[in-house]
């Protein structure tokens, strides 16, 4: 299970206030604990602060770098140029977050994809809004596959977020993310799974534990990687349990190590 650690985005009023303050400290030690924790990309998103973001995000890959020289990084912005310009501050080969099925936003990120070495998140959302079925996704899923691979992007370099709702507005919604990732895995070999995993417990209480419930039953149903708090205790617990329980884990490595280094605490 690849992790991106989600915490660095300017929706967070604690991040928002450390970017308005240009406060290096508070960013890098976030993400070095992220980092510690097991999170293997450091996603990155000032998207909340639309009359600076550029220059935001900018300043946030910098200080990261700073700190973390071999991070790798989650380049999450719904401006192609912000990305196009933030690609060439990085010193690792990027997370590009994201494109999508829309023709609109596939044109104009498909050059920013072009231009450098990177994966790709691709978000199964078309002309057409949120999708209401498990079809729609998988169909906006084949479209992103066939045209990514167009461009020259392989397959194991594609991560596909199959839209993960709430289920508190949608009790359905796990079962149909599940649904969705045994079908790419069944028909587009190579291709990777990835969710944002805290969507799915919006708007309900102890929202943790329906995190760590929903990343075991996602992991056995194929998914690949997740956007998500890698600070959460029990859900790294879950994580690397799982990935044990799935035989993913050779000679339980990453767990015992896990539990060696104080992440696993349980």
């Amino acid at each position: 299970m690849l992790i991106v650690g989600e915490r660095i985005n300017t929706s967070r009023k604690k991040v928002n206030q450390a970017v308005e303050q240009r406060d290096a400290v508070y960013i890098q030690t976030d993400i070095l604990a992220q980092l510690e924790a097991g999170a293997e990309l450091i996603g990155v998103n000032a998207g909340s602060r639309r009359d600076s973001e550029l220059e935001d995000f900018i300043w946030l890959i910098d200080v990261i770098q700073e700190a973390a020289p071999k991070a790798h990084l989650c380049l999450d912005s719904p401006n192609p140029e912000v990305l196009r310009q933030a690609v060439n501050r990085v010193n690792q080969a990027p997370m590009l977050n994201s494109t999508t099925a829309e023709k609109a936003r596939f044109q104009d990120m498909a050059p920013v994809i072009h231009s450098c070495e990177c994966d790709v998140l691709a978000l199964c959302i078309d002309d057409r809004g949120i999708p209401k079925s498990a079809d729609q996704i998988y169909d906006n899923a084949g479209f992103l596959v066939l045209e990514l691979e167009k461009i020259g992007v392989p397959r194991q370099r594609i991560y596909m977020d199959t839209v993960l709702t709430a289920v508190s507005t949608n009790q359905q919604a796990a079962l149909l993310s599940f649904d969705v990732n045994r079908r790419i895995h069944a028909n587009f070999d190579g291709v990777n799974t990835i969710c944002g995993l805290s969507n799915v417990s919006f708007g309900l209480p102890k929202r943790s534990l329906i995190n760590s419930t929903y990343i075991a039953l996602a992991m056995a149903a194929g998914l690949d990687a997740a956007i998500c708090n890698p600070l959460d205790d029990r859900l790294m617990e879950t994580i690397f349990t799982t990935e044990v329980l799935l035989g993913k884990d050779q000679w339980c490595q990453r767990y015992t190590c896990a539990v060696r280094s104080g992440i696993i605490k349980a």
